[in-house]
């Protein structure tokens, strides 16, 4: 008799535990990479994150078991040429939304494991220089697709 009640209380506590399991602080939305041709030395990676902390954090890195490694990257115009170089980190402001998108920061893996193929995804893991490391899946778009709702030439 002692036993059941003990179990009974202790189940009741479940859902309370589970209710107290904190949401990341760091928060992934629309994560997309464009499909790769065979023997493609790069490929990037897009994602929103949204850091719903009240404090400052930073992506301070990446890997993934689909290239030989991942690196920060950021496009921008210079002189009317779009130029590329390595970061070693993004800011993300407490309570900001930073998009890693076509054009600008992004994602760069070196050296693919293999192609990449639409309707596919691709882990990568985000380290942050606060928040503990997150997995994501890169949902893989059409090559020349323009963003994750682009869905021309989809067949999934």
């Amino acid at each position: 008799m002692f036993k059941t009640i003990v179990i009974a209380g202790l189940l009741g506590l479940l859902p309370v535990a589970q209710a107290a399991t904190p949401s990341p602080a760091i928060q992934v939305r629309e994560a997309w990479t464009r499909a790769t041709p065979p023997h493609a030395p790069t490929a990037v990676g897009y994602l929103t994150l949204v850091n719903t902390a009240a404090q400052a954090d930073r992506l301070v890195g990446a890997r993934s078991p689909a290239a030989a490694r991942v690196e920060l990257h950021e496009s921008a115009m210079q002189g009317g040429v779009m130029r590329m170089r390595q970061v070693d980190g993004v800011d993300l402001p407490a309570g900001a939304t930073v998009s890693l998108a076509p054009s600008g920061t992004h994602l760069m893996l070196v050296a693919p494991t293999g192609p990449l193929v639409a309707g596919q995804q691709v882990e990568v893991t985000l380290s942050f220089a606060h928040a503990p490391d997150l997995v994501v899946h890169l949902k893989v778009m059409p090559l020349g697709a323009a963003g994750p709702h682009d869905m021309h030439d989809m067949h999934m």
